[in-house]
């Protein structure tokens, strides 16, 4: 089976699904939106997405009408209704959106347009010329708004643009391609690689004297999107997920240029190659994005869609073959949510309770992934990708990153995938899991502790941090400040109500991650939920809503949102899962696995959008912990709240996990000085080890020893 083919299958049957989301316009059934079709930029999102979806399946000469359930000339007619609903709409049109309005002109309506063209250009001279003209209208709307009213920004914090940098300079050279004889057509060109420039640009830019159009870059050099390693701190935290946004619209453009034989503009592939190492790096081999800095939205959604044009320009530009098993694995995983939800739709199931309270949020969803699955199917049939011969020297997967801005550490190995993250989404968090187990991770403030205070937000606030990597690993160990905001008793106020002190360090064996962590009351606090450790395990239909419990009382099956939250104690010191990943407490408070009562990992919620909530969780998770207390208390200062010592190992069977407990038998150190913690251990290949961290401020002297101040380390055992 072809991946075009591949592409069909789950793409054609999805129109008729959601056909009753089309909304025909009384009094001129030639306009049609899926969705609201408000002037608001997500419905406009929305409604191209979809039409993008019907236009590629209606110009597909292998479409299968019986297994579709629309016959093509109905989804042609739709597509092409769509389309003409988005034109007409805009600014440069005369009809109006759903709430009397026009759309366009802003910093990020371009994008809708740019997720369109190869919609449009499958559809060709089936677009009538009326609606051809409007589409060039619209298009040169757009480029002058851009050219005459928009002032390009770039920063590494403020000012974070490298999506929309992108995404305006392709429509700029878009605009100046399709239409030679503007009268602006020159100056849409230098703006837009002004844009394409400012886009995945580095600090170094900023003194390159490379040549572009004549031009050093210094000359073209707005600000630094990116950090010199190329983390991105988009909406405020490492977000790989945006990496990924960024080099899809180059790549949308590479291939709109491909298909009309045109050369790329200059600035087009400015760093994309630099950037894709590092999101190749967060990546698992079935394609699943390793969110090493978290998400705030919906999970394995339009960020993990969007992958799909980038993994296409990775192997037509870069000659990356691996990424043809990451469209095959992500392709399994999205035909088996369509199973699951049983109505060949793409997330109804799991995004039940969104699509109740928000119905644009769920239909823009669904039409990014038709989107993304089009362009699989379209670009794959037209220019042959999945029949690429590979070159000589392809791009090597980096198996050690670190990013200082945001103290990111990834190691990744053949059997373990580890990482962690100061400044993230849900901060901190680690992710550990084995290579071949992406279905396992979940990030939310994983292997951090949770303590929760009556506020409805709980943020922590990051007071040090340190991080370093090494041959084969990574070693941090940072303090937080929890603070409970939101409160509901008129003329409450924030509260700081705990410090939590971690240590992390994967070790150089491909499989042992190590977590310490000790956290204090502050002040007398009411608190509702107390979890030390807490490692965040997803289980929902990606592993058929059940994981395989294993400890020294036998084994018990995890069956997915239970309906009623319970807490499970484990006998012992360990616990596995699904023979594949193990936990093994050293020291601290017994473990137990908290069962929320359904999907639990929600939308993040910020300060005013608390609304949020209301749209339930996108993914279940267990919730295993080191000691665990829920229902509301209040400590006395400076209570302890949890001080632990655990150790996970990846790709470990239950049966191994008791005979490393027996053979190695890991225990805690002591020491006289109380901000000292550490454990001792063999590591996956025999090797002895301590692992010590120093949470004082300042060195520490015991026992003969000098401990540097606020530093973890890895100590041979003589």
């Amino acid at each position: 089976m072809t991946a075009t083919s591949s592409y069909l299958d789950l793409l054609s049957p999805w129109p008729a699904a959601i056909r009753h989301h089309l909304y025909r316009f009384p009094g001129n059934q030639n306009l049609a939106c899926y969705g609201p079709g408000n002037q608001g930029h997500w419905a406009q999102q929305a409604n191209t997405t979809a039409a993008s979806a019907f236009a590629v399946l209606a110009t597909d000469p292998h479409l299968n009408e019986q297994q579709a359930g629309m016959s093509r000339e109905e989804m042609l007619e739709s597509a092409l209704a769509m389309i003409r609903f988005t034109a007409s709409t805009h600014h440069a049109g005369t009809a109006k959106t759903t709430d009397g309005k026009s759309w366009g002109h802003s910093w990020i309506s371009c994008l809708c347009l740019d997720r369109l063209w190869h919609a449009v250009e499958a559809l060709g001279e089936l677009i009538p010329e009326a609606d051809q003209a409007l589409i060039h209208k619209v298009l040169l709307s757009e480029a002058d708004w851009l050219l005459e009213k928009y002032t390009i920004v770039a920063g590494p914090v403020e000012n974070n643009k490298p999506e929309s940098n992108i995404w305006n300079g392709c429509l700029l050279h878009r605009a100046a391609r399709m239409i030679p004889d503007a009268p602006n057509a020159d100056a849409y060109r230098e703006k837009g690689t002004r844009f394409l420039l400012n886009g995945i640009s580095t600090p170094e830019d900023a003194l390159s004297g490379v040549m572009i159009e004549g031009k050093p870059l210094s000359e073209w050099h707005v600000g630094n999107n990116m950090f010199s390693s190329m983390g991105c701190n988009h909406h405020g935290y490492q977000n790989v997920g945006y990496m990924v946004i960024s080099l899809s619209n180059m790549a949308m453009m590479h291939f709109h240029c491909k298909a009309n034989g045109w050369e790329a503009p200059p600035g087009l592939y400015h760093h994309a190659r630099e950037l894709w190492n590092v999101v190749k790096a967060c990546t698992f081999d079935d394609g699943r994005l390793m969110r090493i800095g978290g998400d705030t939205r919906v999970r394995y959604c339009y960020c993990q869609d969007y992958c799909i044009p980038v993994w296409l320009w990775a192997r037509d530009v870069l000659g990356d073959m691996d990424t043809l098993t990451y469209e095959q694995g992500w392709r399994k995983q999205v035909a088996r949510e369509v199973t699951a939800n049983g109505d060949n739709t793409f997330l109804s199931t799991r995004l039940q309770k969104l699509k109740e309270v928000s119905p644009l949020y769920y239909l823009r969803l669904e039409g990014d992934r038709a989107c993304t699955l089009g362009m699989g199917a379209y670009w794959n049939r037209i220019h042959h990708l999945d029949q690429a011969a590979p070159p000589e020297t392809a791009p090597q997967t980096l198996n050690l990153w670190q990013d200082d801005y945001h103290g990111s550490c990834l190691a990744r190995g053949e059997k373990r995938m580890a990482s962690w993250t100061w400044r993230a989404a849900e901060a901190p968090q680690a992710l550990m899991a084995p290579k071949d187990q992406s279905a396992m991770v979940e990030w939310r403030n994983n292997l951090a502790g949770q303590v929760f205070g009556v506020g409805r937000l709980n943020s922590p606030q990051c007071e040090w941090e340190q991080a370093n990597t090494f041959e084969g690993g990574f070693a941090t160990c940072g303090s937080v400040t929890m603070r409970t905001t939101d409160p509901v008793a008129e003329g409450d106020m924030a509260t700081d109500i705990a410090k939590i002190d971690l240590a992390c360090v994967a070790l150089p064996d491909d499989q042992t991650l190590v977590i310490l962590q000790r956290a204090r009351a502050i002040n007398r606090p009411y608190l509702r939920s107390v979890k030390g450790l807490y490692f965040n395990i997803a289980n929902d239909l990606f592993n058929h809503y059940s994981r395989t419990l294993y400890t020294s009382d036998g084994e018990k099956e995890l069956i997915a949102c239970p309906t009623k939250a319970e807490t499970l104690p484990i006998t012992g010191n360990w616990l596995n899962v699904d023979n594949a990943l193990s936990i093994i407490k050293v020291y601290g408070d017994d473990l137990c696995i908290h069962r929320p009562a359904e999907r639990q990992v929600t939308i993040f919620p910020k300060h005013g959008r608390m609304q949020v909530l209301d749209a339930g969780g996108s993914l279940y998770a267990e919730e295993i912990c080191c000691g665990c207390k829920t229902g509301m208390h209040a400590p006395e200062p400076n209570a302890k709240l949890f001080d632990l010592g655990v150790i996970i190992q990846a790709g470990k069977t239950a049966e191994e996990t008791a005979q490393f407990i027996e053979a190695t038998s890991p225990a805690p150190l002591t020491f006289s000085h109380p901000d000292l913690r550490g454990i001792e251990l063999r590591d996956a290949n025999g090797i002895p080890r301590r692992v010590i961290v120093n949470f004082a401020d300042q060195t520490i002297e015991d026992q003969g020893r000098t401990f540097p101040a606020q530093q973890v380390k890895i100590h041979p055992v003589h």
